[in-house]
């Protein structure tokens, strides 16, 4: 098993269960991939996955099983406006003149306007965006969404802070359809999301535990090579371990820097597919500055700061707050080094909040693209790939599967994640049988 992640685990802790020897791999020095707990920062913010989602059938049950105790997250601050260096109130934004919007979409906030999509969404059923006949109609959701009437206005709001791809030129408008329909799905007062009480972390942790061997940290693999019996892993030290099969669950971005021989059609398509751009900056704010400004206390921006949150930690007057930036934006902060790219965050955060500089300190930066073993925090498809790029990618190769929340069936997130590490199992199982 390649990656220690939440599909790896899954895949592991099924294979044991039905008597398989298991030996994981994991590159980091901690398991999780992209789960992580920033425990070292007050109110243990999440640097990678935030929330368990009301679907999340898979994790719930091993959340249970494991007795990793969950909890209803504590609720986000209501967001304001920052847009075209204008301040617009949450409860102003319809009447404002700074709202950029015609009169018929002006009453939509930003962060709705792309619940609109369902109105049209072809795709509100779980599994039909498996439909090859839909999937095929796919399109870039810029210009998908200015033949469905989207006014320009609405599509730049859009695209400052699109959390499903780089930039709308490259998103697919049906992944967008999927995203928008799988919500829909979940609106309702008896669903909620929870995560994991002490930190999303402590699931993976607590998955690596109840392994017989302890997952082997530290060691990235550097090739894999396979015959029609056997496959043998190699570490970066040298050493190698053989195996009957190999499961790689790991993102996309890690799989290109293993070498091992793939159909060229899919080693192909693995270098075609792109990652989404994060670039987090974590602060602990001492005191609600905003109460006397009379703000909400959260930030949607169209500007470099992207969306800002901000929540209560829990039995103190302090809070969590996470500048939060997507995309192709995240470039030019990526090209900077930790230092410069945390003061170019800071400084625009001052800025914005003139009140927040002697309340709030700086904890972590989190630059997602720039993490060798992750490239970003989850798989993009251009549009077209969504129709023929989901199948191929997850295909076995000889005595080689995949799995990670790219080649999941219905699921995105961490259910998606163990959806696949559940398949790469009994796929492995078959091949063993």
């Amino acid at each position: 098993m390649v990656g220690a992640g939440l599909s790896g685990l899954n895949a592991a802790l099924i294979l044991e269960r039905w008597g398989y020897e298991v030996h994981v791999i994991e590159a980091k020095e901690r398991v999780g991939g992209r789960l992580w707990t920033l425990d070292h920062m007050p109110g243990s913010p999440e640097g990678g996955g935030n929330v368990m989602g009301a679907n999340y059938g898979r994790v719930f049950h091993m959340a249970h099983a494991l007795n990793v105790p969950l909890r209803t997250p504590p609720h986000t601050l209501p967001a304001d406006y920052f847009i075209g260096n204008h301040r617009i109130a949450r409860n102003d934004w319809a009447t404002s003149s700074a709202n950029p919007l015609s009169e018929a979409w002006r009453a939509i906030p930003p962060d709705r306007l792309m619940g609109k999509l369902n109105i049209t969404n072809p795709l509100l059923e779980t599994r039909a965006w498996h439909d090859p006949i839909l999937m095929a109609s796919d399109q870039s959701a810029a210009s998908g969404l200015r033949a469905l009437g989207f006014p320009d206005a609405a599509i730049e709001l859009i695209g400052s802070n699109n959390s499903y791809g780089n930039n709308l030129n490259e998103t697919s408008l049906m992944t967008l359809y999927r995203i928008m329909g799988e919500f829909a799905r979940l609106s309702g007062p008896a669903l909620s999301v929870k995560e994991a009480a002490e930190g999303n972390m402590r699931l993976p942790e607590a998955m690596a535990m109840n392994l017989t061997r302890p997952v082997r940290k530290g060691e990235a693999v550097t090739a894999i090579h396979q015959s029609a019996s056997l496959t043998t892993v190699t570490v970066e030290s040298g050493s190698a371990l053989e195996a009957d099969a190999v499961v790689l669950a790991l993102p996309v971005p890690a799989l290109r820097q293993i070498e091992v021989t793939l159909p060229s059609s899919q080693q192909a398509l693995l270098e075609s597919i792109d990652y989404h751009k994060v670039v987090q900056l974590h602060c602990i704010v001492e005191e609600p500055f905003w109460e006397s400004s009379g703000w909400s206390g959260s930030w949607w921006t169209d500007s470099l700061l992207g969306r800002v949150f901000t929540r209560p930690i829990l039995g103190t007057t302090r809070h969590n707050m996470t500048v939060w930036i997507n995309g192709d934006d995240c470039d030019a902060l990526n090209s900077l080094d930790e230092a410069t790219c945390t003061e170019t965050l800071t400084q625009a955060l001052w800025k914005l909040m003139p009140s927040a500089q002697d309340l709030t300190s700086v904890g972590q930066l989190v630059r997602w693209s720039a993490d060798r073993y992750a490239g970003g925090v989850w798989a993009l498809w251009r549009p077209g790939q969504a129709a023929t790029a989901h199948e191929a990618i997850r295909a076995p190769a000889g005595r080689l599967f995949f799995a990670g929340e790219h080649t999941a069936e219905a699921y995105r997130g961490m259910e998606a994640a163990m959806e696949s590490g559940e398949r790469a199992a009994l796929e492995v199982m078959r091949l063993l049988a």
